[in-house]
């Protein structure tokens, strides 16, 4: 596990081989969860210049109102947030009727570093943990495996 800082100039790294890889997924959806709004910013910021369309939700409950309201292609979300957590929104997320929205990809992107946390995620459903700080690079890269897997099941 990568536990390196998030760096503040986004520009002095290079992405060529994950941007190759997000050039594919160019158009779809991503919806960021997390009650820290720089991290929102961040994720903003590291994925729209791809091409992806990023929304945001300060808390788990605007997030499940947005995905069954929206057509989203990937949540990406913290997991100890006011009110109700992302464990409670990927069960949510999992739960619903539509098939499509029941099977988004997930990756917990957390500042939790207990053992527990990372396994209760995988059963509650993120299909990836990531820990905060994580390094911009591993981000992409998970993101881009995920809404790659994504797109080749949506295109079968």
């Amino acid at each position: 596990m990568n536990n390196s800082y998030v760096p503040n100039n986004f520009d002095e790294i290079s992405f060529e081989y994950n941007k190759r890889d997000l050039d594919i997924v160019k158009g779809l959806t991503i919806i960021a969860v997390d009650d820290d709004k720089d991290i929102l910013v961040l994720i903003t910021e590291i994925f729209e210049p791809y091409g992806i369309k990023v929304l945001t939700a300060l808390s788990a409950i605007s997030a499940f109102e947005i995905i069954k309201n929206f057509p989203v292609d990937l949540l990406i979300s913290d997991i100890a947030m006011t009110e109700e957590d992302g464990y409670w929104l990927i069960q949510k997320v999992r739960s619903l009727a539509s098939q499509q929205k029941r099977e988004i990809p997930a990756v917990a992107f957390t500042g939790n570093t207990e053992y527990k946390a990372r396994n209760k995620a995988f059963v509650s459903g993120f299909k990836t943990y990531i820990q905060k700080p994580s390094d911009v690079e591993q981000l992409v890269t998970e993101v881009a495996k995920l809404l790659k897997c994504s797109a080749k099941s949506i295109s079968l």
